[in-house]
């Protein structure tokens, strides 16, 4: 069986969700507060971007001047567009820095928040081996939050399930190659399955065919497939609110809209086949930054305004 390294980034981030889940309680409430926090650190970032934001559809009559008159000289273009930037005190890379720092912490949650939810599931799996009844983490509507919030998502495991997205991870006080070898011999195990039966992980409520595949429902679903599409929705708003409307060019822009898309779509999916931990981080992030970015937006919109009336007074 592979043993598996995290990153430090990602350890990092699992016992500070511990840490700030040992002083909650809950692990959903837990995961909004911990996103709270990201987002108040990367506030200095956010008004930095939106000002260059906000600088370059200043000077985009300029920049499309530019463009039409250096058309057919793309050195000259490119200088005559630096030099515009540093008359204006622009740097477009501004716009682009919270995004480069805000993917990198979404792939290392991600990947902190399997392994908590793998390690909560092998838990409670070896405890059930030994006759102690599951304590779910519950989160609204989410009976248990380290499985995915979906109507065809179980509540526990199913009777004979693999775990075969399972490694152990040094460090780990569950996600070792024995304890996960004994709660997958568990799974397929008659003990298990009178669980299985009490918790209607393998009792249907309804079965039927779509295309290639089989839609099942179980008698307990875990959730009702609200945060995937809550995260699809957010996701497609906040890209529309962050995208540039300045300086950009026919294939910028058709390359920016098969991103607004691409992302909500993959939102959807990686929030229903994914703890719904992660879901609410996901949906918990979008919206804190949509409050956040409508504020910013409102902020200087304000301030230019009392500067437009400050320069016809002394007018």
């Amino acid at each position: 069986m592979r043993v598996a390294n995290m990153n430090v980034i990602s350890a990092t981030l699992t016992q500070v969700l511990s840490f700030i889940d040992g002083i909650i309680g809950n692990y959903g409430v837990s995961v909004i507060v911990f996103v709270l926090l990201v987002r108040l650190v990367l506030l200095p970032l956010d008004i930095k971007s939106k000002k260059s934001t906000r600088a370059m559809e200043r000077v985009k009559p300029q920049l499309d001047y530019i463009s039409k008159k250096y058309a057919q000289d793309k050195e000259k273009l490119n200088q005559k567009t630096m030099e515009l930037y540093k008359k204006e005190n622009i740097s477009p890379m501004a716009g682009c820095l919270p995004m480069l720092i805000q993917l990198p912490i979404l792939f290392c949650m991600f990947t902190a928040m399997r392994v908590v939810a793998n390690e909560k599931t092998v838990e409670m799996i070896l405890g059930m081996m030994n006759g102690i009844e599951p304590h779910f983490d519950k989160f609204l509507w989410i009976k248990n939050i380290f499985q995915p919030d979906a109507f065809w998502s179980t509540v526990i495991p199913r009777h004979g399930s693999k775990l075969l997205n399972l490694m152990a991870v040094n460090g780990s006080q569950w996600l070792t190659p024995e304890n996960i070898q004994a709660a997958t011999e568990f799974l397929s195990s008659d003990q298990y399955l009178a669980w299985t039966v009490k918790f209607g992980a393998d009792q249907l409520r309804y079965s039927a065919p779509l295309l290639m595949w089989k839609i099942e429902i179980p008698m307990e679903f875990n959730g009702l497939f609200i945060l995937p599409l809550l995260s699809a929705a957010s996701q497609l708003y906040s890209s529309k609110m962050l995208q540039p409307q300045a300086a950009q060019s026919q294939e910028q822009q058709a390359q920016s809209k098969m991103m607004q898309y691409f992302f909500p779509l993959f939102s959807l999916w990686i929030c229903a086949t994914s703890t719904a931990a992660f879901a609410v981080y996901w949906v918990a992030a979008n919206l804190i930054q949509i409050v956040q970015t409508w504020a910013i937006n409102l902020y200087f919109g304000n301030q230019e305004k009392k500067e437009k009336q400050k320069q016809i007074k002394e007018a």
